[in-house]
């Protein structure tokens, strides 16, 4: 168990488990993954790893309006006034998405490097309590600082959430004006 678990402010039930998943999710270290039985500040590393996701990035649109005949999407896109939709969003920034194996949906600013959002599919929100795992809180890379004492960091179990890369279409949709 861990050599801090009085300095924490971690209650025993339920809700304290939700909250502090949560808060986990949002960078938190309730995990104690450091080791310094302070579970309310940020974690150095908060996204997850992008195990078999791809990258994508997504700018501005420029897909061809070139066809040979009227079964492409080209021809689709050339007989929908496509060429607006290309002026309209021009300027749009670049994104970078990916998939992580905490289950999330991640979009990165691709000039800053900084996350937008993340998104959790609603099935994995479900399955999210299983990262939980009290049996690694001071049980990973237990080791002793340079006065002997011992530093026990924390845990959690993986889960491979949105672990697939993103697939990423511009969509036409007939009556919608945005």
């Amino acid at each position: 168990t861990s050599n801090c678990s009085s300095a924490t402010d971690v209650e025993d039930g339920n809700a304290d488990d939700v909250l502090g998943l949560i808060n986990f999710m949002k960078g938190s270290d309730y995990f104690d993954y450091n080791g310094d039985c302070n579970i309310t500040e940020r974690r150095g590393h908060v996204l997850g790893d992008i195990y078999h996701s791809q990258l994508v990035e997504i700018g501005p649109p420029d897909a061809s309006t070139d066809f040979t005949s009227s079964n492409e999407e080209a021809y689709f896109r050339s007989v929908n006034n496509y060429q607006s939709f290309v002026a309209k969003h021009a300027s749009r920034r670049k994104v970078i998405y990916a998939g992580s194996n905490s289950g999330m949906l991640h979009a990165i600013n691709a000039e800053t490097g900084e996350e937008e959002w993340a998104f959790v599919p609603p099935f994995i929100a479900g399955i999210m309590p299983s990262i939980i795992n009290t049996d690694l809180d001071g049980g990973v890379d237990v080791s002793y600082d340079a006065d002997g004492n011992k530093v026990a960091k924390g845990g959690t179990n993986a889960i491979f959430g949105v672990d697939g890369s993103p697939v990423v279409h511009d969509v036409y949709m007939a009556g919608y004006d945005a």
